[in-house]
């Protein structure tokens, strides 16, 4: 006991003898008790200060099914709380994550790859989706093309940084056709629509849910993302990027989101009227929109997540994910969006939640 605790010993032999007066003792109980006290609201402080932080697109996407049933305090438990913070692209989520305002949200692995190159430390946990036919490059239909090849020098409509930038050179190099073949457009998602309208592009690679919208207007499918896996042996795929430091101090919340997300991939397609219903209130959009991103949804089980094909066990080299990121890594380096190939990709692919889960 420090000396100016009003309880102190005098040592006596081995005998200790403690003096404390009634005044001394109600003094000392009280300073114990509010010492208590504090203790129990700073903890209570510390666990009501946990958060969570998901990415959503503004689309039907996971996280926004969390957010329309208000799950948040199911998946985390109590003493977590929950926000969402709307992006457009990968790029804003890199951003995002750099700033410390994102936590965890679905990326292309092309932007993943540019924010890993870059120094971001955050790292994939999970294979959010496997793209097969969400992402499409589609042409104009009065244009006269009708296949990759008849592409040279027209001009393409695209997000930079992202899933379908890969893959556009991805798919033309099927074709025989470099980046000086044709004309790529930055373009956002949600300005590809008027531009399309505009015939601005002759063609444009994108996803669902703007690839109806211009196939609607006449557009015609040339190619598929998921052509690329019979084609090149590459597996597209969206990963869920998670801060390094949220992973660190919470791994309970990365692996809880998982679970479930694992349950709802399997109400999109097991239960698609719950989904349609509750989504199609949540957004404000038609059963036809909900059901066209559900079709092309095609999730892969933390089962299948763990072999060689995708992730993998932790550490293992070689993996399809690997495979891919570094064929990115590549073009990425190519056309000048990042400096230097990453040497390891351990601190980007963080395989030990899967094995947790298969």
């Amino acid at each position: 006991c420090p000396a100016a605790c009003p309880v102190h010993a005098i040592r006596k032999g081995h005998r200790m003898q403690f003096l404390l007066s009634r005044r001394e003792f109600q003094r000392a109980a009280a300073q114990m008790f509010i010492a208590s006290s504090a203790g129990l609201l700073g903890a209570a402080a510390q666990a009501q200060a946990r958060q969570v932080r998901l990415g959503t697109f503004g689309a039907i996407d996971a996280q926004n099914y969390i957010r329309a049933k208000d799950a948040v305090a199911g998946i985390f438990g109590p003493g977590v709380t929950g926000s969402f913070v709307t992006v457009r692209a990968g790029s804003e989520v890199i951003s995002a994550m750099a700033g410390g305002s994102l936590d965890l949200c679905n990326i292309g692995s092309s932007p993943m790859v540019v924010g890993y190159a870059n120094g971001l430390k955050a790292s994939m946990v999970y294979v959010y989706k496997n793209i097969v036919d969400s992402e499409c490059l589609v042409v104009q239909g009065n244009s006269g093309i009708h296949s990759l090849a008849e592409l040279r020098g027209k001009k393409i409509g695209l997000p930079f940084n992202t899933s379908v930038h890969f893959a556009a050179i991805a798919a033309l190099k099927t074709a025989g056709l470099g980046l000086s073949d044709v004309k790529l457009v930055n373009m956002r998602a949600d300005q590809i629509a008027s531009a399309w309208q505009r015939r601005e592009i002759d063609a444009a690679y994108i996803w669902v849910p703007v690839v109806p919208r211009l196939t609607e207007d006449g557009g015609r499918i040339v190619f598929k993302t998921g052509d690329l896996a019979d084609k090149s042996g590459l597996v597209i795929f969206d990963g869920l990027l998670v801060r390094d430091e949220f992973k660190q101090k919470s791994p309970d919340l990365v692996l809880a989101f998982l679970k479930d997300f694992e349950k709802i991939a399997q109400a999109f397609k097991q239960d698609p009227q719950d989904v349609v219903a509750t989504m199609t209130k949540f957004l404000g959009v038609d059963e036809p929109a909900v059901m066209r991103s559900l079709n092309t949804f095609y999730p892969v089980p933390a089962r299948e997540q763990a072999t060689a094909r995708w992730m993998g066990k932790p550490g293992e080299k070689g993996t399809g994910v690997e495979k891919t990121l570094q064929t990115q890594a590549q073009f990425l380096l190519e056309s000048g969006q990042i400096a230097a190939m990453p040497k390891d990709w351990s601190g980007l692919v963080d395989a030990s939640f899967v094995a947790k889960m298969a």
